[in-house]
């Protein structure tokens, strides 16, 4: 028996295969990597903290709800920073906290649209800000003003994106039946 400490046969180590990016369809062919669906309650949730900054006047929470390269819908041109001081304006012009207890937005009509499903004949137009993987809502709104006061449109726009792992606004609108 030879003295010298025994040594293992050879091990052929493989790096682990490279896993395609995820992403939210995909054809049905070699190894695909889909992401989980968002679930209606991810997107009630953003919703609700939208309109409960609004309600507390917190814009330190509006901002934690933004996309880094977030806009305001519809309006070419426009950043975050300026979507941000849009909204700072809004919470210093009205009495946003008049809102407490009462119904904003009608959650459970929300609408919910994807990249695919705009911009075809028949449907709502894509906003130029959607990207696939997106995900177009709007929120009728049940109290858009309170006396005079306008603080909301009728519907509220989000285009919502994921970023860090997290459901984030990427775009904001209010729309009027007017």
């Amino acid at each position: 028996m030879p003295k010298a400490p025994r040594r293992p046969d050879g091990v052929a180590l493989e790096p682990p295969a490279a896993m395609p990016s995820a992403s939210d369809r995909a054809e049905a062919r070699g190894v695909v990597a889909l992401r989980e669906p968002l679930a209606d309650k991810d997107v009630e949730d953003i919703v609700r903290a939208y309109i409960r900054a609004f309600e507390r006047e917190d814009d330190q929470a509006l901002i934690q709800l933004l996309a880094q390269d977030a806009a305001s819908l519809g309006r070419a041109g426009t950043n975050r920073q300026q979507l941000i001081e849009t909204w700072r304006t809004k919470m210093k012009s009205f009495e946003y906290q008049r809102l407490a207890g009462l119904e904003i937005a009608r959650i459970s009509q929300l609408e919910r649209h994807t990249y695919e499903t705009l911009g075809t004949p028949g449907a709502l137009p894509r906003p130029a800000e959607m990207r696939p993987g997106d995900l177009y809502i709007r929120v009728p709104i049940a109290t858009p003003r309170v006396g005079s006061d306008q603080l909301f449109g009728e519907v509220l726009v989000l285009l919502l994106r994921r970023e860090d792992g997290r459901l984030k606004i990427a775009g904001q609108a209010d729309e009027n039946g007017n």
